[in-house]
């Protein structure tokens, strides 16, 4: 499920938020030092802004936070209608502007229009993102928000994961692992399938993703 950041102190906005936007994970922040918290903790699919915060700006939030928004959607949702307001959210990089009160209806159809935007720019670049994990097809490498370095893996340990990370929390089988990574005609066992998760897991380790063993059935990739 994709997460989405929603920053507004006012709580009958929260409301209508969490029941227009159900289908996604949504964290909730009121201030603009709790956004900036969380936003330096967790990477969001999307984030949502009010302009006027308590102890600050929606403004403030894009602009002291330019790099970890940098690929993210940003959408203000603000009572705040001047002009020169709407220039200055699209002149820090806001994918959209609307005005409250709003629709729901209308806001769901524009999140999900910039998700899907976001998914496909992924993949057109050769890119597949899981979580705060970037894997990339064209470098074979993993990376992480914040990372200082990639995550190197071997040629099978990239193809066991980027299958996996390609339908999140879908159980598959030692059988199917074993037949889309080496090949039908590849004199190996389910038992090298153990081996290599054990080492993507090992590499990993802190990255937000997990591998996790299902009893009898097999092995999906799930964020922590």
């Amino acid at each position: 499920m994709q997460k989405i950041l929603c920053v507004d102190d006012q709580s009958d906005v929260r409301l209508i938020l969490q029941a227009a936007l159900k289908s996604y994970e949504l964290t909730f922040a009121t201030s603009m030092q709790q956004a900036s918290e969380l936003l330096s903790r967790t990477r969001y699919a999307l984030v949502l802004l009010d302009v006027a915060l308590p102890d600050g700006t929606g403004l403030e939030i894009l602009a002291t936070a330019s790099d970890l928004l940098a690929d993210v959607p940003v959408i203000f949702l603000s009572s705040k209608r001047d002009l020169a307001t709407k220039a200055s959210a699209f002149a820090l990089g806001a994918e959209d502007f609307i005005d409250k009160p709003f629709d729901p209806k209308e806001l769901k159809i524009r999140v999900d229009a910039k998700l899907r935007k976001q998914e496909r720019s992924g993949k057109a670049s050769g890119a597949l993102r899981i979580g705060p994990v970037v894997c990339n097809l064209l470098e074979q490498r993993l990376f992480t928000d914040g990372g200082d370095k990639p995550i190197d893996l071997t040629t099978l340990e990239f193809k066991i994961f980027y299958m996996l990370a390609q339908t999140p929390n879908r159980i598959f089988s030692r059988a199917e692992i074993l037949d889309r990574a080496w090949g039908t005609s590849a004199s190996v066992t389910g038992r090298a399938v153990d081996v290599h998760i054990s080492n993507l897991r090992k590499k990993l380790t802190g990255s937000g993703v997990n591998l996790e063993a299902v009893i009898g059935s097999g092995y999906r990739v799930a964020v922590a």
